[in-house]
């Protein structure tokens, strides 16, 4: 260093230049940075929805079925309670088959059941679409295992929307408080 530059240090003005401006700048961008990662995992609350759901199961043996209406239902994956059953209907599961004609019939496959029916699920709304517990994107065709009190099922997902309890349609979403 030069004396010049030993005295103006000296002398109590401190030296700033663009390097120090750039770090503070740095600094500063990292502490934001921290401060929405903290805020995005405490505490943002993700709005939760009820959505109704319509499902179908093939293939139920008629000793199996032990559902119940108001049943409460969990997700596999998680054992989170995400809803429950709204209502359901048993019937015949029919096959197509050929008669002894030769024509394309629907015919009785014997002992075996199809259950249709509604869950109302509690899920978290994106730009993509409803998600279970947050892990499992509902989508149409879609197969979702839940289980209840005395069975697990897999079903095929043949429709969502919004649940609204008033009316039972497609209208309004659901505040986390009320979800629960």
């Amino acid at each position: 260093m030069n004396r010049n530059t030993e005295q103006k240090n000296i002398q109590g003005k401190p030296r700033f230049n663009i390097a120090d401006v750039v770090i503070l700048i740095i600094i500063v961008a990292i502490i934001a940075a921290l401060g929405l990662r903290i805020y995005n995992i405490f505490g943002a609350e993700e709005e939760l929805y009820r959505v109704e759901v319509t499902f179908r199961v093939n293939g139920v043996a008629a000793e199996n079925i032990s559902l119940s209406e108001k049943a409460k239902l969990y997700y596999v994956e998680t054992n989170a309670e995400v809803g429950y059953i709204k209502e359901f209907t048993v019937s015949d599961m029919t096959e197509y088959a050929y008669n002894e004609n030769g024509e394309l019939v629907e015919a009785k496959v014997p002992g075996k059941k199809t259950v249709t029916g509604t869950i109302i699920l509690t899920c978290e709304k994106t730009d993509k679409g409803f998600y279970l517990d947050g892990t499992k994107l509902l989508t149409v065709g879609e197969t979702v295992r839940l289980y209840t009190n005395t069975r697990e099922m897999t079903f095929e997902v043949n429709s969502i929307k919004e649940f609204s309890p008033e009316t039972s349609s497609s209208t309004s979403a659901i505040t986390p408080a009320e979800a629960q």
